[in-house]
């Protein structure tokens, strides 16, 4: 009669494998099975990240994306004319009727030859020229002796073409059409697109 079979001697049982996971000498213990855990950064290292995202942001949107106006430029706003007027320094927006050509001590005799606009504050004299920006137009804007922006289709409209840069000569311009200016040099090229045709 054969024997009845019983359970596995402790010999015969299967042992559980190694646990193959290292240990953490330092702390005695053993990495937990499965996808490792992800350590959240510092909340103070996550406001630090967004102080710098948001700044970088800043920067590349005011020079580098916005194109109301030309790199590093200063433009200015003058409201009323002769012994009146007064001059702002603004954001070079449509707004702006000026760019600021050039500042020169408040001993200086003028601006440098050309169609500049001088205009003398506490601390500087102003060389203006108009913020001119290529593919829009202009009427004049008579009060305050400048220009600003406006309908394409109006009789007295002008249209800037062409800005060319490093240069006050005008011929370059389509039938030499261009304003130009020496400080810095820089040549607007110019159409009047309702002006009666000869």
């Amino acid at each position: 009669m054969s024997k009845p079979e019983g359970p596995e001697t402790p010999a015969e049982q299967p042992t559980p494998e190694a646990d193959e996971r290292p240990l953490d000498f330092l702390e005695g213990k053993v990495e937990p099975a499965g996808r490792p855990v992800r350590k959240m950064l510092p909340l103070w290292a996550v406001a630090i990240i967004a102080v710098l995202i948001a700044g970088i942001g800043f920067v590349v949107f005011r020079y580098v994306l916005d194109d109301d106006g030309p790199a590093n430029a200063e433009c200015a706003s003058v409201s009323g004319s002769g012994d009146d007027a007064k001059v702002e320094i603004v954001g070079c927006g449509d707004s702006a009727a000026f760019r600021v050509a050039a500042r020169k001590d408040l001993s200086a005799t003028g601006c440098a030859e050309g169609a500049y606009r001088e205009m003398r504050t506490d601390k500087d004299l102003l060389c203006l020229m108009p913020n001119f920006l290529a593919g829009k137009c202009y009427v004049p804007d008579d009060p305050n002796q400048a220009f600003k922006v406006g309908s394409c289709e109006a009789q007295d409209a002008i249209r800037v073409t062409e800005e060319l840069s490093n240069t006050s000569d005008p011929s370059p311009c389509p039938d030499g059409n261009g304003l130009g200016y020496p400080e810095p040099p820089v040549v607007f090229c110019l159409e009047t697109p309702n002006a009666p045709r000869s």
